[in-house]
């Protein structure tokens, strides 16, 4: 596997896909879909991402062929198997189920209701005054825009057009996010190097043990419990921390590309008018302790409301903890992930709950998800592949707990050992 920190003879206006160079500043400039969803792939090895975006079976080299450089002796190969032929298989089953994969009526009219409300009760807070029950609703609202909205946005999944995409990317911004950033790290690391140690930024933390291959630490013991508190913090860290990653350009551990600074610099400007939006105006216009109390509230209900849905996908009892043990890319995205409940909560959590799905077809809207479901399981029996499915959220929330209480369980076997 290629090291995304590290890679040798590479610049960052360069990509490299199966083991050729191309000029991915000269490219960009064409890419059907935008300069925008490709420049966080400069300096890097885009092959896993290229097929995971992509439909088709084959790298359309006609169309690379004139931005082609050099080829790329890397000794390192990725060890996955990419858009193997049973992967291929399914593509296909899917396309026929949806042959529209981009935003419908129901995902447009979500976006502007929640959009319309948090909008709404932002306004009310300002004229009016903070309130506990406002703050629980606009908390609720500010996470439902990261799931339903952005979300789609960012990977590509809500329109052809790559201007609307950006539009609503932005809505992350807006949030108190970065849109540069969750690409960044969601697209470019966790989905192609899903549960993989120092490659995948959702597990490769100390303050919780998620992967065998993280040091026991006395404190493991009890994350089981302490987790779901540090979902309160959530907010408050990306708020912050972030601004440094943008600034530095530098997220997680992995430099990004000079090819996004423009992307870099509108993303500074956004926090920066996040910050007087959602911190400084309301403190100046009701400076109090119960103000500053409202604005913890609607941040710890939205770190709650994401964090759980992030943490039960991916850690669960059975799941494939390293990916780089299954040789087919597919089946390794799909035995690291776990799909729960049905389509009612998926207009709430933004089809995140049918995480196998959004895993292996991340370029496919949310409102679709339902429909792939069944052709995910029938092609998963046909094949031998293990389905991760709970028929409720506390089902799979209790999976996590265990999960979670066997990987702390570390250090108290080796201090007995």
């Amino acid at each position: 596997m290629s090291d995304l920190k590290d890679i040798k003879d590479i610049k960052d206006n360069e990509v490299i896909l199966e083991g050729i160079v191309y000029d991915l500043q000269e490219f960009s400039k064409v890419h059907p879909g935008g300069s925008n969803i490709v420049n966080i792939f400069g300096g890097k090895d885009a092959t896993i991402h290229y097929y995971m975006l992509h439909p088709h079976n084959n790298i359309r080299t006609n169309i690379l062929s004139k931005y082609k450089i050099r080829d790329y002796d890397n000794n390192d190969n990725n060890q996955y198997i990419l858009n193997s032929t049973i992967f291929n298989e399914l593509k296909a089953s899917v396309k026929l189920a949806v042959p529209y994969q981009y935003a419908n009526y129901e995902w447009w009219l979500k976006a502007y209701a929640i959009i319309i409300s948090e909008i709404y009760i932002e306004y009310h807070n300002y004229i009016y005054g903070y309130s506990f029950v406002k703050s629980i609703l606009l908390g609720i609202l500010m996470a439902m825009v990261g799931l339903c909205i952005q979300h789609d946005a960012n990977h590509g999944a809500v329109s052809r057009n790559e201007v609307i995409n950006r539009f609503w990317g932005y809505t992350q911004d807006w949030i108190g996010g970065s849109s540069i950033l969750w690409k960044h790290h969601h697209v470019l690391l966790h989905h192609a190097y899903t549960n993989v140690l120092e490659y995948d930024p959702d597990i490769t933390t100390n303050i919780l043990r998620l992967h065998k291959g993280i040091k026991c630490k006395y404190y493991h013991y009890w994350q089981k419990l302490y987790i779901w508190f540090l979902f309160i913090l959530l907010p408050i860290n990306w708020h912050f921390s972030e601004l440094g990653d943008l600034y530095r350009m530098n997220h997680m551990s992995h430099k990004i590309s000079s090819l996004a600074t423009n992307e870099i610099r509108i993303g500074i400007l956004f926090r920066v008018l996040f910050y007087i939006r959602f911190y400084i105006i309301p403190i100046y216009l009701y400076h109090s302790l119960y103000t500053m109390l409202n604005i913890g509230i609607s941040l710890a209900v939205g770190g709650i409301y994401l964090g759980v849905n992030f943490i039960i996908s991916h850690n669960f009892e059975g799941v494939l903890s390293d990916t780089r043990d299954v040789s087919d890319w597919a089946i390794s995205q799909i035995e690291s992930s776990s799909s729960v409940g049905g389509r009612l909560l998926g207009f709430f959590h933004g089809g995140l709950n049918y995480q196998i799905e959004h895993h292996l077809f991340p370029r496919i809207s949310h409102v679709h998800y339902y429909k792939i479901k069944p052709i995910v399981q029938e092609w998963c029996k046909k094949n031998n592949v293990k389905y991760n499915y709970y028929d409720t959220l506390w089902n799979n929330i209790c999976s996590c707990y265990k999960y979670l209480e066997l990987q702390g369980g570390c250090y108290e076997f080796n201090k007995d050992t």
